[in-house]
């Protein structure tokens, strides 16, 4: 399955049309994009604390306030963000196209938004970098939006 797949089937699973996801899709790439397409695979960098494993078998405690979700157009820009930033001793990145990326923030309420970091060494803001951000909100909007018209 494919990335644009992905989304559409996650979408649909949450009671949206297909055509809907695909609007949805389009409207993300195109916000992303500024009239360029978006790179086909984005990287996100994840520390081993952060992964889906529990230590000693207990349930990993929920995160206290929502996350944002923050993509880099290369893994060197998201090593370096991430080793500047002092966010792990074991760096590691995923390669994840855009469809996957929405595919999360749909179906993980305490993402509240996609972060996709603009290329440059700009100064983080809030221990943020700068870029484009694509709030869940606004992308379940879009969802429903095209769903009413189509």
């Amino acid at each position: 399955m494919d990335d644009a797949q992905l989304f559409i089937h996650a979408a649909c699973q949450f009671g949206y049309g297909a055509a809907a996801a695909s609007a949805a899709l389009a409207w993300a790439r195109n916000r992303l994009g500024d009239g360029v397409p978006p790179p086909a695979r984005l990287y996100v960098f994840r520390s081993a604390s952060h992964g889906g494993d529990s230590s000693a078998g207990q349930a990993p405690a929920p995160a206290a306030r929502p996350r944002v979700l923050v993509a880099f157009a290369s893994a060197d820009a998201a090593l370096g963000f991430a080793q500047a930033s002092g966010l792990g001793a074991a760096p590691r990145l995923v390669a994840m196209g855009l469809g996957q990326l929405l595919t999360a923030l749909v179906q993980r309420p305490m993402i509240s938004a996609l972060l996709v970091a603009a290329d440059g060494d700009s100064p983080p803001h809030a221990g943020l970098p700068a870029g484009l951000r694509i709030e869940r909100a606004a992308l379940l909007d879009q969802l429903q939006i095209a769903d009413c018209s189509l």
